[in-house]
């Protein structure tokens, strides 16, 4: 079964070696590695071509404009001949037995989705994982989505199955696009199964990460990401309104946090976040298309 491993690139050439150097060391082998140069202006996107230079039947590179994470999972999405997905970004990294792991659990229970835990690096090293394998109802799944723990919110650390994604897209032009559209996907799956191994290694060192330092300019379109997460699994099952709303209350400390320690007092994003315990209005959930 061939795996699209798809890796979105942003001025990552400090840190590119380590993520592609884990690929090549994977035991299973049946897979490709569709890297898209999103306008580095280091030397990232050279680095990357050198990496295809030497291994030509399995690196592709795609160069395009500086067009954000969105538009480079949705260049490499295209461009994937396998039947399934697996995102990594550029500067985290996978154990060698990740692939393996990951194929032999979607071989044993015919999954369209495996999900594995994982390794935060950072400031603090966290793992997040299921102490053993689960095949969760959807219903039990979404609930895990929002506490966003064994289940993260995020693309990588997941094998999907390339079908699920017909039709869809990231959401260009924005940040937590993976926040709107993991959902959508998961709610798609037939099956969805959990393993307890840690085996993606997710980097939140780097200043410009996403989960090292949430900019004021990032947290509008975190509300609205989540927002739209709400309404797609309160559509799917409207007795999980009150877990979607206390995530939204979550939310919006977060982002109430952190425009604080920014001095963004007189935000207007503060006038719709306070305060943090309100209920969402019922309006909140309304839903004007199919999400799934």
């Amino acid at each position: 079964m061939k795996v699209s491993v798809l890796i979105p690139a942003y001025n990552s050439e400090k840190e590119i070696y380590t993520c592609i150097r884990s690929l090549l060391e994977q035991t299973y082998h049946d897979f490709e590695v569709i890297a898209v140069d999103d306008g580095s202006t280091d030397r990232t996107g050279s680095r990357l071509d050198f990496y295809a230079k030497i291994h030509p039947e399995l690196i592709t590179v795609i160069h395009q404009e500086n067009r954000g994470v969105a538009a480079a999972r949705n260049a490499a999405l295209k461009a994937a001949k396998g039947e399934f997905i697996l995102f990594l970004d550029s500067d985290d990294w996978m154990k060698r037995r990740t692939l393996e792991t990951l194929v032999a659990a979607q071989a044993r229970y015919q999954a369209d989705v495996v999900i594995c835990g994982n390794v935060y690096e950072g400031r603090i090293t966290t793992r997040r994982h299921v102490r053993r394998v689960q095949i969760p109802h959807k219903r039990t799944l979404m609930k895990m989505l929002m506490k966003d723990r064994q289940v993260r919110n995020y693309a990588w650390g997941k094998l999907i199955r390339r079908s699920l994604f017909d039709g869809l897209q990231f959401w260009e032009g924005r940040v937590f696009e993976d926040v709107q559209l993991i959902p959508q996907i998961l709610l798609r799956a037939e099956k969805t199964v959990i393993v307890p191994d840690t085996l993606v290694h997710y980097n939140t060192r780097r200043p410009n990460s996403l989960t090292y330092s949430l900019r004021p300019d990032i947290l509008k379109d975190m509300l609205e990401a989540f927002q739209d997460q709400a309404r797609c699994i309160v559509a799917y099952d409207p007795t999980l309104t009150r877990p979607a709303r206390v995530m939204l209350a979550r939310v919006r400390l977060v982002i109430g946090s952190a425009l604080a320690l920014h001095g963004r007092f007189d935000d207007p994003l503060m006038d719709q976040i306070l305060p943090f315990s309100e209920p969402s209005p019922s309006t909140e959930f309304l839903v004007h298309r199919n999400l799934y």
